[in-house]
């Protein structure tokens, strides 16, 4: 088992593809995987290392700004941080609008949200629209994810050691929506931009996290 701190630990500054996944996109037309190579990769932002908890996402969009992170050493420095698994999710006016989308359900305050909350994806490459779940899928970084994820996240989840939800694409992280799985691994249902539904089940799950962050 490939642990994921050491393999995004492994990552230079400034680094815009991960060394694991150079021959697989030799292999593959960018045409076809969509994925904004001039930006910075990674599959988790927040501290994934001691977060409480975890959600579940399918890849990192693209606004535009994430070009300028590849090129400012803000930017860069930024993602060298993330890349170890501690850095606390995005505060910057422009980047931290979508973090307290997804986070300000669970808690209301995002300077606290940041440093509890860290958001976990499958792929870890930038795109608008996700052309190729198969171009994703074939790159070695997405299996690192989905191993440490079943091997180790789940089952701490499982025994209550922290609380991971998923927001976005159950059947690829192998899960199913709205089955009720032991601990405090949870699949509720949502909608396509992966906001919890109104139901009486994810009140209850609101109301799980927000115990665990107060």
């Amino acid at each position: 088992m490939v642990n994921i701190f050491k393999f995004w630990g492994a990552m230079k500054c400034g680094q815009k593809v991960h060394p694991a996944d150079r021959i697989a996109f030799k292999l593959m037309d960018p045409e076809r995987h969509g994925f904004q190579l001039q930006c910075l990769p990674t599959c988790f932002f927040g501290p994934l290392r001691s977060a409480p908890v975890i959600l579940l996402f399918l890849s990192p969009g693209y606004g535009g700004a994430e070009d300028a992170d590849a090129e400012s050493k803000v930017g860069r420095d930024y993602y060298y941080r993330t890349w170890k698994g501690r850095e606390p999710l995005r505060d910057t006016q422009k980047i931290s609008s979508w973090f307290k989308s997804r986070t300000r359900t669970f808690c209301k305050d995002y300077e606290k949200a940041r440093h509890q909350i860290a958001i976990l994806n499958i792929g870890a490459y930038h795109s608008k629209k996700m052309y190729s779940y198969a171009s994703m899928m074939a790159l070695p970084s997405s299996r690192v994810v989905l191993d440490w994820a079943q091997s180790t996240l789940f089952p701490d989840a499982i025994a209550k050691k922290r609380i991971v939800v998923c927001l976005r694409a159950h059947a690829h992280w192998g899960l199913e929506t709205n089955k009720k799985y032991p601990g405090t691994l949870f699949a509720p249902a949502v909608n396509m931009a992966g906001h919890l539904l109104n139901n009486q089940e994810n009140d209850r799950l609101i109301k799980i996290v927000r115990e665990r962050l107060c």
